[in-house]
């Protein structure tokens, strides 16, 4: 099998199980540990399901708890999450915004039933008063 060359990736977005597929490791730490020291120059979002999200670059480690809901469905979460934080992040927003703009979107998509039907419009997101459980 070919290997890719994943040196122009600027930034990962993976979630845990993909992050020990890709590392070996099963630790959060561990995992941003190893594709950082193979990708130094990149940025690192690692998804962790109910214990929220880190983010790692060379510089600079950020994480975000997750919101109180009730969780239905979570076949949109990842997607949801990455357009969220991409949109945020693109558009000028600071990793950690980014970060609580996708996490409480992808918190709304779980607590529905459904793909896209349970992506939720931006407004939703803005107006949400959804409570962080965990830091």
């Amino acid at each position: 099998m070919a290997k890719c060359d994943f040196r122009k990736v600027s930034i990962f977005l993976i979630n845990e199980i993909e992050g020990e597929q890709i590392t070996g490791e099963s630790e959060p730490d561990q995992i941003l540990n190893v594709m950082l020291s193979w990708y130094p120059d990149a940025k690192v979002v690692l998804t962790l399901g109910k214990s929220g999200v880190v983010y790692r670059d060379k510089e600079h480690k950020y994480m975000h708890g997750t919101y109180l809901v009730d969780v239905v469905d979570t076949t949109a979460a990842g997607d949801t999450f990455t357009g969220y934080f991409l949109e945020a992040y693109l558009n000028g927003s600071a990793v950690p915004e980014a970060l609580r703009v996708a996490s409480i979107a992808s918190s709304i998509a779980v607590s529905r039933k459904g793909a896209s039907d349970s992506i939720p419009y931006c407004k939703e997101v803005m107006e949400s008063r959804l409570e962080l459980v965990q830091e």
